[in-house]
């Protein structure tokens, strides 16, 4: 008898998990054509960029989470500067919020795109007035092919938009 009622747990279990995994709520979400782009680039890269005047190497990953509705982007991972930027989609556009290193989170939201490009402004933000608050105020990546992105970032200090130097990414073969 104690054996029947393991077994009948067991399969109440499995079968539990089952329903589960199909139910609507983990359906794998497929997004703006801007988001499934993002989530293409899922994996390891490395590259270098040039900060305040010295070149340094740049490791970001991508991780799809959130049964396809988000991607992690991780900037120096497990480093003391690490930074987080998640891309999701805002009634039906991309979005993204970053976890600055600077200690604020802007929202930027998608401004334009193309098959190999997306570009990203500013539109709200966190713990930022952003007249006064130096801020990363955009983003533009470019897809130069399977294994190969450019990201340009701008942030805004006192009103004024600077540059940074392009981050050249190369996908890691895993």
């Amino acid at each position: 008898m104690k054996t029947l009622k393991v077994v009948g747990v067991l399969c109440l279990s499995l079968l539990t998990g089952v329903i589960y995994a199909d139910s609507p709520m983990h359906a794998t979400y497929t997004g703006s054509a801007e988001l499934e782009r993002m989530k293409q680039l899922a994996g390891s890269w490395h590259g270098t960029h040039v900060m305040q005047g010295k070149e340094q190497e740049v490791r970001v990953i991508y991780e799809i989470t959130s049964a396809g509705s988000a991607v992690v982007e991780r900037h120096f991972p497990g480093s003391p500067n690490e930074m987080i930027s998640v891309y999701h989609d805002d009634k039906g556009r991309l979005s993204m919020t970053h976890y600055c290193a600077l200690k604020n989170q802007p929202v930027l939201g998608l401004k334009s795109s193309t098959e190999n490009s997306i570009a990203l402004d500013y539109t709200d933000g966190y713990n930022i007035d952003p007249a006064k608050d130096v801020h990363m105020h955009s983003l533009t990546i470019d897809f130069v092919d399977d294994s190969h992105i450019v990201e340009n970032w701008a942030m805004l200090s006192e009103g004024e938009r600077k540059e940074s130097d392009p981050i050249k990414l190369t996908r890691v073969k895993e």
